[in-house]
């Protein structure tokens, strides 16, 4: 019987392990596509400002234009640059990260025992472990069917 609890607990730790390396990957992926969201927000207002850039420098193409405006723009462009480019390094850390856990997960697969599958009555009183169907535990005497 205590053979049977160790199956069922190799397999129960095994499927948990599993659990948690999905979880994992599910929660870098979640990250990564919150991160591109992000790029992606920045990348508008980036494009925004290079419009009112052109816009200043149409406007005022006839005149002497105000270069502190530009270079204001010029200035917040860079910085949303910088931004992306950081949010970017993030994405790539996430994404060493999943791998790492892939490979845990790769360890866990080839680590793993084959676990003969049979049925396997237990009882709800004492958690007794059988391999055929019992009126009564034998352990507790509790009612089984």
């Amino acid at each position: 019987m205590g053979e049977k609890k160790g199956t069922f607990k190799k397999w129960k730790d095994k499927v948990n392990e599993k659990v948690t390396t999905l979880s994992n990957k599910t929660s870098f992926a979640v990250d990564r596509s919150k991160i591109r969201k992000q790029i992606a927000a920045i990348e508008e207002e980036i494009k925004l400002l290079k419009q009112e850039i052109g816009e200043i420098v149409n406007l005022n193409r006839n005149t002497l234009f105000s270069v502190s405006m530009v270079n204001y723009q010029l200035m917040q462009i860079e910085a949303k640059e910088k931004a992306v480019a950081m949010l970017e390094q993030d994405i790539e850390e996430l994404n060493e990260r999943s791998k790492a856990a892939g490979a845990e997960e790769e360890m866990i697969v080839d680590s793993t025992d084959i676990i003969e599958v049979t049925q396997t009555y237990i009882c709800a009183n004492c958690n007794e472990f059988y391999d055929e169907s019992k009126k009564f535990c034998e352990e507790c005497g509790y009612k089984m069917v």
